[in-house]
C-alpha cells in the first residue's frame, strides 16, 4: 500500500502545475478518503500508467474485513464446534488469516460460514446494500446504484439477488421480543404466490399444475383456505410486535401455543376477535382475555347505534344499545378464568383503565399488507417467511430507536 501511495505521490507531482503537496499531505488525503473515492483514484491511476492494482486492491478489503470482524468478535471460537481451543495455521496468498481448531481439526478464517466468505466487495459496498435494502430499492435501482456510484463493474443482478436474500434471511434470524402488559393478537392473509416459478403447483388440488392468476380472481375457498398464507401477529402496549408466517389457511391451537408461547412475557390482557383458539390458549395459560367479534361495527350499528361523527348522535342512547348488546352476549367481552365479566360497568370500566381493543394490531395488518403489496409488488410466497421477518426487525428496530433504519449509518 506504501509502494502505491509513493507512485500516486509521484503520478500527481508530474500532473500537478499549480500546487505541489507533499507525501505526508497526499498520504493523509488519500488514506482519509471513503472507498468509493478511493477505488477511482485507484481505477484513474492503473489506466493511466497501466498498473494493475486488484491485488493491492484484494489485499485492502480483506485486512479491513477482518479487522471489523476481529473487533466484532465474529469466530472467536470454532465456527463448526464452537471450541475455544483455535490456534492461527498460516495465511492465504491474499493475507487471510487462516486458524485451526485444535478439537475437530477444520480450518477456518473470521470470514467462514458468514455472508462475507469469498466476496471481493468492500465493506462500505456491503453497507451500501443494507442500506437500499431497507429503503426497499428495486434491484435495478440497486445495481444502477452500485454500478454507476461504486464502479461495481460485473456484479450480476442474480448476484444481487442472493445478497438481498441473505440479508432479509439475517434480519429475519435475529431473535424477537418478549411482549408484555397488554398484548393484541389476529391474523392477517397475503395471497399464495409462485412468483419466479416457471410450474405453478395447485395448493387446493395438491400435485396438480395450475394456471397463472390474472387480476383479480377469486379464491374459491376464501382465506381459511390453503390460497392464503397464515401471517398470525401479536403487539404489545409499547410498539413490539411478533410477526409470522404460521400456516397456509386456519390455524390451530397447538400452532399458535408453538409459534408464539415463547413470546409472551407474563401477560396483562389478551386481546383478540372471537377465534375461539385465542380463548383456549387463554384458559390454559390463566391469561385474562378480551375478544371482540370481526362484525362488531355491523353488529352495533344494525342495533340503531350512530358514532359520534355522524348526524343524530346520542351518547346516552348509544350506551342503552350497547348495554343491552352485552347483556345479550353479541358485543365484546372480557374472559377471566373462563368466566365471562356479568356486570357491564365492571367490563367498561376494566376496558377504558387498560386500553383494550385491537386498534394497534389493525394497524400492524395494514403496514404488512402495504410493504408486500406495495412497496415491493408482491413476494413469493416461499421467501415471504422472510420477508415477514425482516419487516418484524425493522418495527421493532424503530420502537427501540424512534425512527424506521433508512440512513447509511442505521444500516451500518
Amino acid at each position: 500500500i506504501k509502494m502505491l501511495i509513493i507512485k500516486l505521490y509521484c503520478f500527481s507531482r508530474f500532473n500537478m502545475s499549480k500546487k505541489t503537496l507533499s507525501f505526508e499531505e497526499l498520504q493523509s488525503q488519500i488514506l482519509s478518503l471513503p472507498y468509493d473515492k478511493f477505488r477511482t483514484l485507484m481505477s484513474s491511476y492503473a489506466k493511466t500508467t497501466g498498473t494493475d492494482v486488484k491485488e493491492i486492491e484484494e489485499r485492502l478489503i480483506i485486512d479491513d474485513f477482518q479487522k471489523r470482524l476481529e473487533t466484532l468478535h465474529i469466530n472467536d471460537t470454532c465456527p463448526f464446534c464452537s471450541s475455544h481451543i483455535v490456534k492461527k495455521n498460516g495465511k492465504r496468498s491474499n493475507g487471510l488469516q487462516r486458524y485451526k481448531c485444535c478439537e475437530c481439526g477444520r480450518r477456518f478464517t473470521r470470514l467462514s460460514n458468514t455472508i462475507l466468505e469469498k466476496t471481493r466487495w468492500h465493506y462500505e459496498i456491503w453497507v451500501e446494500v443494507v442500506r437500499m435494502i431497507l429503503n426497499d430499492f428495486s434491484l435495478d435501482a440497486m445495481m444502477n446504484v452500485l454500478v454507476n456510484d461504486f464502479a461495481c463493474e460485473g456484479l450480476d443482478k442474480r448476484t444481487l439477488m442472493l445478497w438481498r436474500e441473505k440479508i432479509l434471511h439475517a434480519m429475519a434470524s435475529v431473535p424477537m421480543p418478549k411482549l408484555t402488559g397488554v398484548i393484541q393478537v389476529d391474523e392477517t392473509f397475503i395471497r399464495e404466490s409462485q412468483k419466479g416459478s416457471k410450474h405453478l403447483i395447485d395448493l387446493v388440488n395438491k400435485g396438480e399444475s395450475r394456471k397463472p392468476r390474472y387480476g383479480r380472481i377469486a379464491s374459491k375457498y376464501g382465506v381459511m383456505g390453503t390460497e392464503f398464507a397464515n401471517i398470525t401477529t401479536a403487539i404489545d402496549n409499547r410498539g413490539y410486535c411478533v410477526c409470522k408466517v404460521v400456516c397456509l389457511g386456519r390455524i390451530t391451537t397447538e400452532m399458535f401455543f408453538d409459534a408464539f408461547d415463547e413470546y409472551f412475557g407474563s401477560p396483562a390482557y389478551i386481546c383478540s376477535d372471537s377465534n375461539p383458539i385465542y380463548q383456549k390458549y387463554c384458559d390454559l395459560r390463566h391469561i385474562p382475555h378480551y375478544q371482540r367479534p370481526s362484525d362488531y361495527m355491523d353488529i352495533i350499528k344494525n342495533a340503531g347505534y350512530i358514532l359520534e361523527s355522524e348526524a343524530g348522535y346520542d351518547a346516552k342512547k348509544n350506551s342503552v344499545i350497547l348495554r343491552k348488546l352485552y347483556s345479550e352476549g353479541l358485543i365484546d367481552e372480557i374472559i377471566i378464568d373462563g368466566v365471562r365479566v356479568r356486570d357491564y360497568s365492571d367490563f367498561e370500566e376494566m376496558k377504558r383503565d387498560n386500553n383494550l381493543s385491537l386498534g394497534r394490531v389493525n394497524q400492524l395488518h395494514s403496514d404488512i399488507k402495504n410493504s408486500i403489496y406495495s412497496m415491493k409488488t408482491n413476494v413469493s410466497t416461499k421467501n415471504l417467511s422472510d420477508y415477514i421477518g425482516a419487516f418484524t426487525y425493522q418495527r421493532n428496530w424503530r420502537v427501540a430507536h424512534g425512527h424506521y433504519p433508512t440512513s447509511r449509518k442505521d444500516a451500518e
